[in-house]
């Protein structure tokens, strides 16, 4: 059966086979057909708008065409990474890695590490030059106004689990790379994106403990 590489929006394999399984006119008489199609990895479905009829379109599928057609689009589109707003750009870049390598296949440990480094980079962000010799001791340290007891608990977690993620030969499980991510999101977003919030709604004029 004829396939199409394409990115998965659902696996995010970059190029992935899709076999196609099933085609319709988007409306009667039209020169542009739906053609329903599968990912040979994930098995989850996208939709492609193929700039021919529809008949073409099914020629290709029996192996009569070695195309089905221009393909005008795509659906659904795969969702862009973003970090929290207000984000320093290095914070934000080494998060982004962080959430690339979370959707690599073998990437859950170096995920745990880009997260890990997250936090260092957010830490002498917020406080510099940082308190302590190492990481520990540095999030020990973090001021009461600059971070709160559950943020200082967010980021011993990611500091902890980086380690084993670094150190130890077992492969970092998805589940826990994934809980890393969010605890580093959260970190991020009560260290820069709330702040930011509350100073713009206020005019510049109001510090709340525990918020950079």
């Amino acid at each position: 059966m004829p396939q199409l590489s394409l990115p998965c929006p659902h696996c995010h394999a970059e190029l992935i086979g899709f076999g196609p399984r099933g085609s319709f006119p988007t409306k009667p008489g039209s020169n542009q057909t739906l053609l329903f199609l599968q990912c040979e990895g994930c098995g989850e479905g996208l939709i492609a708008v193929i700039a021919a009829v529809q008949n073409a379109v099914l020629n290709w599928t029996m192996g009569q065409a070695n195309s089905p057609g221009s393909i005008v689009k795509t659906y659904p589109l795969a969702a862009a990474d973003a970090a929290p707003n207000d984000v320093p750009a290095p914070v934000a870049s080494a998060y982004l890695s962080g959430l690339d390598n979370l959707k690599r296949k073998n990437g859950t440990n170096a995920a745990a590490i880009m997260f890990r480094r997250t936090l260092e980079i957010a830490l002498k962000t917020m406080v510099s030059p940082p308190a302590g010799n190492n990481l520990k001791s540095r999030i020990d340290n973090l001021p009461k106004d600059v971070a709160t007891p559950a943020m200082k608990k967010w980021a011993h977690q990611i500091r902890l689990d980086a380690n084993d993620a670094a150190h130890e030969p077992e492969e970092f499980s998805e589940a826990d790379a994934k809980k890393l991510q969010l605890f580093a999101e959260m970190f991020l977003t009560y260290a820069f994106t709330l702040p930011k919030m509350l100073e713009r709604a206020s005019g510049g004029d109001v510090k709340v403990e525990g918020t950079q």
